[in-house]
């Protein structure tokens, strides 16, 4: 009954305010409207991977939606300085007990084909706003060190979370070069974090110290 009443009135309020497309959404947000976006909820099994947003909300939907399948970058200066903010904080407590402590910012890669196919890797683009911000050189952004060999099937077509994992296994390939350094990945959305958690996998498996990850949404 409660949920008929609430369908009602979401139906209503779209009739009296139609809902905008995902641009004019995106557009109309400001840098406060991003600071005031609802928080993500911290999963225990999954408290490794940060991330900033509730994706229910419509206004973080159409965030990712432009940023994934438009290009539409305009967020990301505000989203990029949180990021950076949440990365420090998480780097400052490893260097204080590991002064030597090396940081890698990857953003998780795809293939070559589904880079022909959509021209950008949106994951690069967080991570480049996120290293914008990094004046002090903590981290070093190594995109080249991480490769996707494999092309897996979009999660939205996976039927469960164990399909998700088979499809992903050795997709990810990890640069020698990573052995013994901190990984910082980067990622728009983490769903039920089976492509983090591959990479996860790959980058320790490859000899890495320790692998974080942090997202617009969850």
């Amino acid at each position: 009954m409660l949920k008929s009443i609430e369908n009602f009135f979401h139906t209503l309020l779209d009739y009296i305010l139609p809902p905008r497309t995902n641009f004019e959404i995106v557009k109309l947000l400001k840098e406060k409207d991003i600071y005031s976006l609802p928080k993500a909820v911290e999963i225990e099994e999954m408290s490794w991977i940060h991330s900033l947003f509730h994706y229910r909300d419509k206004r973080v939907k159409a965030i990712i939606w432009e940023l994934k399948y438009n290009g539409n970058t305009s967020p990301l200066e505000t989203i990029g300085k949180l990021i950076y903010e949440e990365i420090i904080g998480l780097t400052s407590d490893i260097l204080l007990f590991n002064n030597n402590a090396e940081f890698l910012l990857i953003p998780i890669p795809i293939t070559s084909e589904r880079r022909q196919e959509r021209g950008y890797n949106q994951s690069e683009y967080i991570a480049k706003a996120v290293w914008e911000n990094d004046l002090g050189h903590i981290l070093l952004y190594a995109p080249q060190w991480f490769q996707k060999i494999k092309e897996t099937p979009r999660q939205s077509h996976s039927e469960s979370k164990d399909e998700r994992k088979k499809n992903l296994l050795n997709c990810f390939e990890s640069d020698p070069r990573v052995s013994e350094k901190y990984i910082i990945l980067i990622d728009d959305v983490a769903t039920t974090g089976s492509t983090l958690h591959e990479a996860k996998i790959t980058l320790l498996a490859a000899g890495a110290r320790d692998v974080f990850a942090f997202t617009i949404a969850h």
